[in-house]
C-alpha cells in the first residue's frame, strides 16, 4: 500500500482539503458562477451585472476567510501553527496567501465567462485578473484581523461587513461619483479597480483606461501581500 503523503506547506493543506471535500467544492464553485450566469445571459445593464459580481468577490473573501480563521482559533489550530519551524509573519502570510489563492480558484469560472462574453475586450483582462487577486487577498487580509477581534463566527462575519460595506459604496460600485473628492477616494479603494475591470470585459462604458487599472490593481496587489505579511504575524500570534 502505498503511504500517504501529508502536505508538506500551509497552502498544500488548503489546496487538498478544497480538493478532497466533492459536497463543499460543488458549493464553491457553484455559488459565483450561480450569480454571474443569469447575469451575463440576461438583459439586465452591465453596470448591475458589475455591481453584483463585485461585491460577490468583495464579500466571499472576508466573510469566509474570518468564519474559518475564527474556527481554527477556537479548536487551537492556530496556535499550533506557532510551533512550526518557521517566523509567525510568515506562517500567517502563507495561510492568508493560499487561502485566496484557493478562493481565486472558486472565480475562475466566472472570470472565463467574463472574457468570452464580449470580443474585443481583451485590453481588459489583465485588469480583469489582477483586481480580482487583489480583491480576494485584500478579503483574506480583512478577515484574518476581523478573527483576531473575537473567536464567535457571527461576531467575526459583522466586524467584517462594517468597513467593507463602507468602502464598496466608496468605490463608486453602487452609484459612480463625479465629484473630484470623491473620484480620489474612489481610487484608494482596491474594489473600484477590479469594477471597472468587469465594465470594460462587458464592453460598458468605464471611467478608467485599462492601463489605469491593470497598474493600479497589481499595486493594490502588492501592498496587500505586504499587508498579509503584517496581519499575518498578528493572526499566528493573537493568542500568545
Amino acid at each position: 500500500m502505498r503511504p500517504l503523503a501529508l502536505p508538506a506547506g500551509l497552502w498544500q493543506r488548503e489546496l487538498s482539503e478544497f480538493l478532497h471535500r466533492p459536497r463543499s467544492l460543488a458549493i464553491k464553485m457553484l455559488f459565483p458562477l450561480a450569480v454571474a450566469v443569469p447575469l451575463l445571459h440576461s438583459s439586465a445593464p452591465a453596470f448591475y451585472a458589475a455591481l453584483a459580481l463585485t461585491m460577490v468577490l468583495a464579500t466571499m473573501a472576508p466573510l469566509g476567510a474570518g468564519a474559518v480563521l475564527a474556527r481554527e482559533r477556537t479548536s487551537g489550530l492556530l496556535v499550533r501553527y506557532r510551533l512550526l519551524p518557521c517566523r509567525p509573519l510568515l506562517v500567517g502570510m502563507e495561510r492568508l496567501l493560499a487561502s485566496a489563492g484557493i478562493d481565486l480558484i472558486q472565480v475562475t469560472p466566472v472570470l472565463i465567462l467574463l472574457m468570452l462574453d464580449h470580443a474585443g475586450t481583451e485590453a481588459w483582462w489583465p485588469a480583469l485578473w489582477l483586481g480580482a487577486a487583489a480583491t480576494l487577498l485584500v478579503g483574506n487580509v480583512l478577515g484574518a484581523l476581523a478573527s483576531t477581534l473575537s473567536r464567535s463566527p457571527g461576531e467575526v462575519m459583522l466586524f467584517v461587513l462594517l468597513p467593507t460595506l463602507p468602502a464598496l459604496y466608496l468605490a463608486g460600485i453602487f452609484t459612480p461619483f463625479q465629484d473630484p473628492v470623491h473620484l480620489v477616494i474612489e481610487r484608494l479603494l482596491p474594489f473600484s479597480y477590479l469594477h471597472a475591470a468587469i465594465l470594460g470585459s462587458l464592453a460598458a462604458p468605464s471611467q478608467m483606461t485599462t492601463s489605469t487599472a491593470a497598474l493600479s490593481a497589481l499595486g493594490y496587489l502588492a501592498a496587500a501581500v505586504v499587508m498579509s505579511l503584517l496581519v499575518g504575524g498578528r493572526l499566528i500570534e493573537a493568542d500568545a
